[in-house]
């Protein structure tokens, strides 16, 4: 968790100082702050970066504003105060604007997963409204996201790595999308690495076990000389092959006997069915019972 908040601390930090140059985009900056705070006629985050950023956009729109400091239950809250928002309107319809609002959004309420864990950026919202909104404007910018409920609150979800990556790209988050893409290629890395090294480990086992199962085949085979004679030669040599190199793979022991890899599993499969036929044998003969 504490990592997930570090990487959100730093995606923040590369928002916050940057005051859009557009007067529409400064408008739907504070615009999407608004829409995730707990008051609608305000801006009131628990991040100080975002009711700053939110500050320099009314200022440079000639709107005086102060931030009061609200102490709170569980975190402390950044109330702008004294702004005229009617004043300052609302943002465009364009696609910078859309942008600009999910940032402010994001900047007050916002959370990503740090580089390497599973895809996971949300927002939180004070209403099942403002979620939809926000993921209508996600969907605007290409990028899947879900407005749903969790806790008796609203919040907007995306959860794929090229949602995420795109979603920080659109706000313009170019460092953090850079990190978030290489922690995913760790990831997928480490994987596919993972399922590599689960695999050879299940053929390991498998192998053990066939070679285990054949030596008893031929150990068996080879107390009843009788038995060991009528073998064809073919199985008779990868008997003794066998028993010679107990940890040899399936296919070293091919190439031991100059054969394909298909003709020596035959042969250790005819060699084990013998050795059952003849313990079969043993356990119905009138002398065994």
């Amino acid at each position: 968790m504490a990592d997930a908040e570090s990487f959100t601390r730093r995606v923040l930090a590369e928002l916050a100082p940057h005051t859009p140059p557009l007067g529409c985009c400064r408008r739907a900056l504070v615009e999407g702050m608004r829409l995730v705070s707990d008051r609608a006629s305000t801006v009131s985050t628990t991040r100080m970066v975002a009711a700053r950023a939110a500050m320099s956009s009314l200022h440079a729109e000639r709107i005086p504003a102060h931030v009061l400091r609200t102490p709170a239950a569980r975190r402390t809250r950044y109330v702008v105060s004294g702004a005229d928002f009617d004043a300052l309107g609302a943002g465009s319809a364009r696609s910078c604007c859309t942008r600009s609002r999910v940032r402010g959004a994001f900047l007050a309420a916002g959370t990503v997963a740090r580089p390497g864990r599973e895809p996971h950026l949300e927002i939180a919202t004070a209403s099942e409204e403002a979620s939809r909104r926000i993921a209508e404007d996600l969907a605007t910018l290409d990028v899947r996201a879900v407005a749903r409920r969790r806790r008796g609150g609203w919040l907007v979800s995306v959860r794929s790595s090229h949602a995420v990556g795109a979603a920080l790209s659109s706000i313009g988050v170019q460092g953090g999308r850079l990190e978030f893409e290489a922690g995913r290629v760790v990831r997928d890395v480490r994987s596919h690495v993972n399922r590599r090294l689960n695999a050879e480990t299940a053929n390991l086992h498998r192998t053990a076990q066939a070679g285990v199962r054949q030596m008893a085949a031929v150990t068996a085979l080879a107390l009843d000389p009788g038995r060991w004679e009528a073998l064809p030669p073919a199985l008779r040599e990868a008997a003794q092959l066998r028993r010679r190199h107990p940890h040899d793979d399936l296919a070293a022991l091919a190439r031991r006997a100059g054969c394909s890899r298909s003709a020596m599993a035959g042969r250790l499969r005819r060699l084990e069915g013998a050795a059952s036929a003849e313990r079969g044998a043993r356990v119905e003969s009138p002398g065994t019972r």
